[in-house]
């Protein structure tokens, strides 16, 4: 059985408090941040909201305490100087505790579905792209990534060449290579080789998948290669970072950026717009836009 105490902190406090239960050999604690979102340049960022009160999680298990959960009332109380009325308890079947989350299948509306591990849904009308969400940034969930597939996975990539900066879990490396990419090189700031490679094989991929660990605006990893197309989507600022870091429109006639919201977008398209890029398509879901250049 898993025991859950449940108390009121003001957040400018919660540190202190969770010192004091620390001391008291109480290591297991959650709680959420409070928090604003706010749009900012490049997309969205918050702020803490540091005079609210956040609900601390203060959890124990019968397979490490004895007694619960009156072993731990007097010492919450004696440790916080509270009282058990400020103390809201629960408990958890252990066996069902840690479930992992199931995606729903996503329809991409184009004929495309991406396909999640717990899905036993067949699709014999459809074309399927499996992906397993693992450590990696990108599910298939966000706007950005399902406005970048739409646009790769309408598109025959038959012997191409792909470079996917900031890949993240790969999924639109994984797109690119079952539109018939033949090269696919797919860079990100973290180790995300055994995500891409996994999902590779789920798809049974079998072209050239290459997966590069760099840091693309700040590190020694240069882009020397030319390829039929580059896909970023990581946002306007970082987009713009890269390709005056690494000179790279100079690497292809064709990209698709993503990752950008309708209120910065100018300065992007003034960059590509200096290249000799026109834009040959853009879409937008919500404020997310994504971009198709192509150079004139």
């Amino acid at each position: 059985m898993l025991h859950e105490f449940s108390i009121n902190v003001p957040f400018n406090d919660i540190n202190e408090v969770t010192d004091l239960l620390n001391a008291a050999g109480i290591y297991n604690l959650y709680y959420e941040s409070p928090i604003e979102i706010i749009k900012v340049q490049n997309g969205y960022g918050y702020e803490e909201k540091k005079d609210q009160l956040v609900e601390l999680k203060i959890y124990a298990s019968d397979q490490e305490v004895d007694h619960l959960p009156e072993a731990y009332y007097p010492l919450l109380e004696t440790t916080l100087s509270i009282s058990r009325d400020d103390i809201t308890y629960k408990t958890y079947d252990e066996t069902n505790w840690e479930q992992s989350y199931e995606f729903e299948d996503i329809d991409l509306g184009n004929g495309w579905i991406i396909k999640y591990p717990s899905s036993e849904q067949e699709y014999d009308d459809k074309q399927v792209l499996k992906f397993d969400p693992l450590a990696a940034f990108g599910t298939g969930l966000h706007e950005t990534t399902q406005g970048c597939l739409r646009m790769i996975l309408n598109k025959d990539l038959t012997g191409k060449s792909v470079l996917d900066l900031g890949t993240g879990s790969g999924m639109l490396a994984i797109a690119a290579s079952l539109k018939g990419a033949d090269k696919v090189v797919a860079v990100d700031y973290e180790e995300v080789a055994r995500e891409l490679y996994h999902n590779a094989q789920l798809n049974d991929l079998t072209n050239d998948l290459q997966v590069v660990q760099a840091d693309l605006i700040t590190g020694d990893y240069e882009i020397n290669e030319n390829y039929d197309l580059i896909l970023i989507n990581i946002g306007a600022n970082e987009t713009i970072s890269i390709i005056e870091r690494h000179n790279l429109l100079k690497n292809s006639d064709d990209f698709f950026i993503s990752g950008l919201v309708e209120w910065h977008l100018d300065d992007l398209i003034n960059v590509f717009a200096k290249g000799g890029f026109s834009i040959e398509e853009k879409s937008q879901t919500n404020e997310w836009v994504s971009i198709h250049f192509k150079r004139d």
